[in-house]
């Protein structure tokens, strides 16, 4: 049988038209002829973009690692008739061979689109971009290679059967219980229903994004426990992933492109990029089963977490069901080449005196983590300082287009905090603007220094200064502030907390992208600090004014009247001990 519905002609990846603002699909090899001209990815949801925008940095992490921008082969690298790198770089050319990738990143980035060379590339390859094949289908397995997989399985003779709601991030219903708040109404008679039907551009972006998001309800598992391997949720669904989104899809995938590892991780440099699609199924499942470490990013950004199976002969009228099982999980400390995520110190636990990737908080804002995602390890407290390996194009970007502005952006899957199904129930998204000489100032008393110091004064005024000033209001309403906590004291810090931080998160983006590189420190910093003090004194003075009979009344405690007064007068000077008392409150 011949495949069904390529990639590279048929449209399914989901753009907003920087002319037009319309929503479209669009195929690859458009997609690559013409990214300067849509404003971004739109697909389903955010993670849905993310995960795209990672297979589609897989290409250009393959082409780029092998050509330059004239479409020549690059120093040192050796290609068969498929244009596969067949050795890694001899180190006698890695110097050259590096001097050549960056170049290249130079002259893609000033350029504005791609060259013919990412096209030609594709066409190589168009065999393996079938969504529907018998041999070679896209992100799967074929029958064969899923049946030699059950056989290392003896305890289950077949693999996980789910459906079309599944797959589709905005439903996520299980068989066993129906999402209320669906996009899609439930329809139709018998087992299946219109949530399990979708299109072939929409199987394929969920199939992309179910690759990395997954979760564990699924019970058929190739693992190798005597390895102590543990089945994949899904690679990205572990992620605090952050990139940097320019002003086009163009420019935010040149933005992500990394050419060349840093120094500490030089070995990596000319290694040959194996993304899925230029191995058998069977070989993709191997090298995930074997446990061998990642070592580039065109398979890191095409990782699978299950071998899946679609019969190429479906029919898309009828309702989606695909089989899968599910593969090992992949390295999850520092040791991973992974470039797009936060990270966070383990203490205690399976990964103790590990970086392990840390998700993102649907509580808190981006900006509040601006001290991870920017801070230089070596000017940092400790050595438990990883910053995210994106940080190193912020660098690059200041080199060839000097002074500019680029939004950061962070995405997370939310889960349901069950350890056995770990079920996608929300996504995260945040995102702010700074300019890239501000963030890439890393002198001792640079801007990310002073930054960083601005964000965690503000996080101590709102985290612990507030947060005192309620705790005091709660303890004179006789509501329990120690362990355990009284429920209504809890409710009301928790929200009166998340409520100061959403009353100055968008105060804080204006002020952070309001800074450019030769601006006063002194000016700019003292100017948020009046800005903040305002802000938190109205909402301290407001929660006075609003004080019931019995908070004026207040306490006895250690001899002394406690009351609503004394808690806030207290408040207001420690929040202009902290600040000042410049500006009006």
């Amino acid at each position: 049988m011949m495949g069904r519905f390529n990639l590279l002609d048929e449209p399914w990846i989901s753009v907003l038209d920087g002319k037009t603002g319309e929503k479209r699909d669009v195929s690859l090899l458009e997609f690559f002829q013409n990214g300067g001209k849509y404003q971004t990815l739109a697909g389903d949801t955010e993670t849905q973009n993310f995960a795209v925008m990672r297979f589609l940095l897989s290409i250009i992490q393959t082409v780029f690692s092998r050509f330059d921008f004239e479409g020549a082969v690059l120093p040192g690298v050796e290609l068969d008739e498929r244009w596969v790198q067949t050795e890694s770089v001899d180190e006698d050319d890695l110097d050259e061979y590096c001097d050549a990738v960056s170049e290249c990143w130079d002259r893609l980035y000033l350029n504005g689109s791609f060259p013919d060379v990412v096209s030609q590339y594709l066409e190589k390859w168009r065999d393996r971009f079938f969504l529907f094949d018998e041999v070679h289908p896209f992100y799967q397995v074929n029958q064969q290679e899923m049946n030699d997989i059950m056989e290392l399985i003896p305890q289950k003779s077949q693999p996980t059967t789910i459906y079309g709601k599944n797959l589709n991030r905005t439903i996520s219903e299980s068989e066993n219980k129906i999402a209320l708040f669906s996009p899609i109404v439930q329809t139709g008679s018998g087992k299946r229903s219109k949530k399990d039907i979708m299109t072939s551009a929409q199987l394929v972006r969920w199939l992309i994004t179910f690759q990395g998001y997954s979760g564990l309800a699924d019970k058929v598992s190739l693992v190798n426990t005597v390895e102590k391997q543990r089945p994949s949720k899904g690679w990205l669904f572990d992620l605090g992933g952050v990139f940097l989104q320019g002003s086009n899809v163009f420019e935010t995938l040149v933005m992500n492109y990394i050419p060349e590892f840093p120094a500490n991780r030089k070995q990596l440099c000319g290694r040959i990029q194996n993304p899925c699609w230029e191995a058998d199924g069977s070989l993709v499942v191997k090298r995930i089963y074997s446990g061998k470490q990642i070592d580039n990013l065109a398979e890191l950004y095409t990782n699978w977490s299950r071998s899946i199976y679609i019969d190429p002969m479906m029919d898309m009228a009828d309702p989606v069901e695909i089989n899968i099982v599910k593969l090992p999980e992949i390295e999850h400390t520092e040791n991973s080449i992974e470039p797009m995520t936060l990270w966070r110190w383990n203490e205690n636990g399976p990964n103790k005196n590990h970086f392990t990737p840390k998700k993102h908080n649907a509580e808190q804002a981006l900006w509040r983590s601006f001290g991870i995602i920017a801070m230089n390890p070596s000017s940092g407290e400790s050595s438990r300082q990883f910053r995210p390996g994106i940080y190193g194009q912020y660098r690059r970007l200041a080199k060839v287009a000097g002074s500019r502005w680029t939004n950061l952006t962070g995405v997370s899957m939310a889960d349901d905090g069950n350890a056995t199904s770990w079920l996608p129930v929300d996504e995260i998204s945040d995102s702010f603007m700074i300019n890239d000489l501000v963030i890439a100032d890393e002198e001792p008393d640079g801007w990310i220094v002073r930054i960083n110091d601005v964000v965690e004064t503000t996080k101590e005024v709102v985290s612990t200064i507030f947060k005192s000033y309620l705790r005091g209001i709660c303890e004179i309403r006789d509501l329990k502030v120690t362990s355990p906590m009284d429920p209504n004291a809890a409710g009301f810090i928790e929200r009166e907390i998340a409520e100061m931080y959403a009353l100055i998160d968008s105060s804080f983006k204006e002020w952070i992208c309001s800074i450019e590189p030769g601006d006063s420190k002194e000016e700019k910093i003292k100017s948020w600090n009046t800005q903040l003090r305002r802000q938190v004194l109205n909402r301290g003075e407001e929660l006075y004014e609003s004080s019931m009979m019995r908070d004026l009344t207040g306490i006895e405690k250690d001899n002394k009247i406690v009351n609503i007064a004394t808690k806030y007068w207290q408040f207001v000077y420690r929040v202009n001990n902290k600040l000042g008392k410049g500006g009006a409150a």
